[in-house]
């Protein structure tokens, strides 16, 4: 018997997911027109072609090899070594059975490690179901014979697949689909079936849906996969940027730690994240704001009121702004493209301003906690101490906030407006410190937020 190749696709992200491939086996990519079916093929020819393995393409079309090598040379990834040996379709669909034989008689003359038939769901269109079925396992003994490995693509809703015989004989099945939720829409990526699975990878990871993008450079996975970083056990206190606040927290926040600021328009949650921040920054700490303003310009010039100039650590590559729309942007791409900053800069400190936003990004609260969850156990990975906002409709202290967010806090900070014109700040929840209970006054000043020696008793 000979023995299994163990290779991979060559398509970042996917290959993560998936772990390694034997050969010879067969693949059954499917789904419906337009989601990237041909792309995610060629990409994988174009991979096995750079490396030195013989490459086949074989599309069921009425183009040309030279028309579709001048289209496919747009994309940059595409290697010109790929054996391109169109088949016409209309033909393919007449007479399948000759088809099979031309088939047969390419790949004996190329000897491909790697075959693509794109799609193989025309073949056999005309015949009655169980005339079909003897096509494919005809088909599927010409496949076992050429020992590659071998994708078929299927133009198929999921739903169809079950009925499908392609999908019985097929080793693995990857289904790519087109989703639309509101303004949004996103290309998916999921894995229904692969044998012979690496014994080392973990399969809850593998059978799930990933978001995925296309450009001209190909496929490009975000995934939603925490990295292994190493919990400081024993954080250090570090300051807030307040002197006040770090007295009544036994010494400032926990290095790893989180929290929210709440409270009503006009009480200093904005000024307060940018005070931690200019700490930061004054203390040369790498810092991320994150922000659900079209421009950062809004949250630059808050900060120059109270003199904090923050245009030089941006130009300095010590502070980045993220800005999002959250009416255009998946959660899964959001959460990618902060934990990716936070990685590159290798991030001590984050202010997120308005939490509530999430909402519009997440509507379902279950997994707008999932959400954020993920979020703060990624930065408690990466010792990152984060600040959080989020409003108030209610100026009384004792009312709960919004979206379960204070259960996944380590701190909850409430600001306040009196009838009488004075600011006061409550410090509600504050793990492993013996913090005060009391509510104390505070003011926002030319240099930001300043707590009074005084308490509201």
């Amino acid at each position: 018997m000979d023995e299994l190749k163990e290779l991979i696709f060559g398509i970042r992200g996917v290959d993560e997911i998936i772990g390694t491939l034997k050969s010879p086996s067969t693949i059954l990519l499917a789904g419906t027109t337009g989601v990237g079916k041909t792309s995610f093929c060629l990409q994988i020819l174009s991979h096995a072609a750079k490396n030195g393995e013989k490459t086949l393409y074989i599309p069921f079309t009425t183009e040309s090899p030279e028309k579709l090598k001048m289209y496919y040379s747009r994309m940059h990834f595409f290697d010109d070594r790929i054996h391109i040996h169109p088949i016409n379709r209309s033909i393919s669909e007449k007479d399948p059975l000759s088809t099979l034989i031309d088939i047969g008689n390419i790949v004996g003359s190329t000897k491909p490690d790697r075959v693509v038939l794109d799609p193989v769901t025309p073949l056999g269109f005309g015949f009655i179901e169980p005339e079909k079925r003897r096509f494919f396992y005809t088909l599927d003994s010409m496949i076992q014979e050429w020992k590659a490995l071998v994708v078929l693509t299927g133009e198929m809703l999921k739903e169809e697949l079950h009925d499908s015989v392609v999908s019985h004989l097929v080793d693995g099945i990857i289904y790519l689909s087109r989703e639309d939720n509101g303004l949004r829409t996103g290309n998916f990526l999921e894995v229904l079936k692969l044998r012979g699975i690496d014994p080392q990878k973990n399969t809850e990871s593998i059978y799930r849906k990933y978001r995925y993008t296309m450009s001209s450079e190909g496929f490009s996975m975000i995934s939603s996969s925490h990295n292994k970083e190493p919990v400081n056990t024993l954080p250090d206190k570090i300051s807030s940027g307040i002197p006040g606040l770090d007295r009544i927290l036994e010494g400032g926040l926990f290095s790893n730690s989180s929290t929210l600021v709440t409270g009503k328009p006009g009480t200093g949650k904005t000024t307060f994240g940018l005070q931690f921040i200019s700490e930061g920054l004054n203390r040369k700490e790498p810092c991320i704001i994150v922000s659900f303003e079209c421009l950062h310009n809004s949250l630059v010039n808050e900060a120059k009121k109270h003199g904090w100039e923050m245009e030089q650590y941006i130009d300095d590559g010590l502070l980045k702004v993220i800005s999002a729309d959250p009416d255009s942007m998946w959660p899964e791409e959001h959460e990618t493209l902060v934990k990716e900053h936070i990685m590159e800069m290798n991030a001590r400190r984050l202010f997120f301003d308005g939490i509530f936003n999430l909402e519009m990004m997440l509507p379902d609260q279950l997994q707008l906690r999932g959400y954020l969850y993920s979020l703060l156990k990624y930065l408690k990975k990466r010792n990152v101490t984060s600040v959080f906002t989020t409003p108030r409709s209610s100026s009384t202290i004792t009312e709960n906030t919004r979206m379960d967010a204070e259960f996944l806090m380590d701190n909850i900070i409430i600001l306040r407006n009196s009838e009488g014109g004075r600011r006061y700040m409550c410090v509600s929840k504050s793990k492993g410190t013996q913090h005060r209970l009391n509510p104390t006054e505070y003011s926002i000043t030319e240099k930001g937020i300043k707590i009074r020696s005084d308490t509201l008793l």
